[in-house]
């Protein structure tokens, strides 16, 4: 079984959201959160998980032909969330307020993987860029007043102009991805 997903690579963020992954790097420092590395960092579009290798080729056809339905967009980074809940947090990503055109994509896509025998994705649908996976906190409520005081004006505009299908191995110090394939937007 191959682990895999699709998204798009993100590997420069701006001068201001490098530094206020910094800073937070910084307060938090005391705390076991395995932070993403630079050229791994990227914007997942759907999580496939465990997959036969077999199921590779209708995949990427799959991809190939929603991306093909699909123009170039921009979408712009403007807040900080974190998935878990208040007492057992998880992660801590950077997302969206409007993502409409990355949600068409989703839209395009998903009814080809469910032909192809994946679950449908029940969650939320909330397009992000992980910064940390969370293992233990040393003190929550430092860790919610660190993530309270990120400046809210932040914003990084993004263009958007290829999937990739990846293959996730697991490490101890931090995930590796193998991209499989790219698909252009339009």
């Amino acid at each position: 079984m191959k682990r895999l997903f699709i998204a798009t690579p993100i590997i420069t963020l701006s001068a201001e959201i490098q530094k206020i992954s910094a800073d937070l790097r910084f307060k938090l420092r005391h705390d076991d959160i395995v932070w993403v590395k630079d050229d791994v960092r990227h914007l997942t579009l759907r999580f496939l998980g465990a997959t036969p290798p077999q199921q590779v080729p209708d995949i990427r056809k799959a991809l190939k032909e929603a991306c093909a339905h699909s123009q170039p967009f921009a979408l712009t980074i403007n807040k900080i969330g974190v998935f878990g809940s208040h007492y057992h947090p998880e992660v801590i990503w950077l997302g969206f307020e409007h993502f409409e055109p990355f949600k068409k994509l989703f839209d395009e896509l998903e009814p080809k993987l469910q032909t192809l025998g994946f679950e449908p994705n029940y969650g939320n649908f909330v397009p992000h860029i992980t910064l940390g996976r969370i293992k233990s906190l040393h003190d929550k409520h430092k860790f919610w007043e660190s993530i309270e005081s990120v400046p809210s004006s932040f914003e990084q505009t993004l263009e958007i102009k290829e999937m990739c299908l990846y293959q996730s191995f697991l490490h101890k110090d931090g995930p590796e991805y193998k991209t499989l394939g790219t698909y252009g937007l339009d």
